[in-house]
């Protein structure tokens, strides 16, 4: 169980991560305790996975590549075991989930350079396992995409952010090709930009401003603490996909109008699975959970709609 002290601490790294050389002194002055405080419980919080990452997440369009989710219709536990098996170490699969869903029940996101090379690599995943029935929907618009948990409240949320379609590359803007890399992954310590700093012969102030930079044209995103939701109590985690006569302009509303949703997408769908506006709820209980989904279908009426709860991760602690 967290002490008043983590659950603090856990959502100041999430939601007030600041953009300094020092984040960690701030982040202590807000706290109201010392740095080697902060510093420590941060390692204890990182050395138990609950904290899985404390830096920015890199925009795979900043690596010119494409996403899609794929839904796959699965007969028993033997074939859900024989898909986590084979995605488990691949790189380019970031989720991957087993759902209550009647018509497909492993859900996983994949990425790859282009979308035709993403269905070969999806094909040549799943046919020499012997699935066959299963659809790709790739991204039409990325509304939103930002999963923060709330400990005090029990309901992840997190605030709109624009998301851009159009992403550089980091030379592109003159950066070095490896610095989002650089910067993805924080260390606990008082200074975490310095070794960053000397690799490129830069001030601590400068990798900062381009940090900024790379944040404003959405190379990277999320900045502060990705937490493992599922350690600190998160147990349900609901996918909600529904159609609606103009499905960008609902994905846009969703991303504004409801800070509760994760991962706002609107998607390239096809008769059978016409849903393309699809987006994640995750809180400590499901009346929580329920709620908010019921809110959102009353608000948005949507011609059709479906919720699929997640009954297992088939990838957990992955680091995005």
């Amino acid at each position: 169980m967290l002490g008043d002290f983590e659950k603090s601490l856990l959502y100041e790294l999430q939601y007030n991560f600041p953009i300094t050389p020092t984040p960690f002194d701030e982040v202590a002055q807000r706290l109201g305790v010392d740095v080697d405080t902060v510093l420590k419980k941060t390692k204890e919080l990182m050395d138990s996975k609950i904290i899985k990452r404390i830096g920015y997440t890199v925009n795979y369009k900043s690596m010119g590549k494409v996403a899609a989710l794929v839904g796959v219709k699965v007969g028993g536990e033997e074939d859900v075991k024989k898909l986590e098996e084979a995605l488990k170490d691949n790189p380019e699969v970031t989720h991957n989930y087993l759902r209550d869903d009647p018509d497909y029940q492993v859900w996983f996101t994949i990425k790859a350079r282009n979308l035709d090379e993403l269905k070969k690599e999806v094909k040549n995943i799943l046919h020499p396992l012997g699935f066959r029935r299963y659809v790709i929907l790739p991204s039409k618009r990325v509304c939103k995409v930002s999963v923060k948990y709330d400990p005090i409240r029990g309901i992840a949320w997190s605030p709109f952010v624009p998301q851009k379609d159009d992403v550089p590359r980091p030379e592109e803007l003159g950066l070095p090709k490896d610095l989002p890399k650089d910067v993805a992954r924080l260390r606990p310590v008082r200074r975490p930009y310095r070794s960053v700093a000397e690799k490129y012969g830069m001030s601590e102030e400068e990798v900062v401003e381009k940090v900024k930079l790379m944040l404003k044209e959405g190379i990277l995103r999320n900045p502060g603490a990705s937490v493992d939701g599922e350690k600190i109590g998160f147990k349900y985690n609901v996918m909600v996909v529904m159609r609606t006569d103009d499905d960008l302009a609902t994905c846009e509303r969703v991303a504004r109008e409801v800070p509760e949703a994760s991962h706002v997408v609107a998607r390239h769908v096809g008769p059978e699975w016409p849903y393309p506006v699809y987006f994640v709820l995750h809180g400590t209980r499901k009346d929580i959970v329920e709620n908010v989904a019921k809110r959102v279908i009353e608000t948005f009426k949507p011609e059709a709609y479906r919720k699929l709860y997640s009954l297992r991760n088939l990838k957990p602690g992955v680091v995005r």
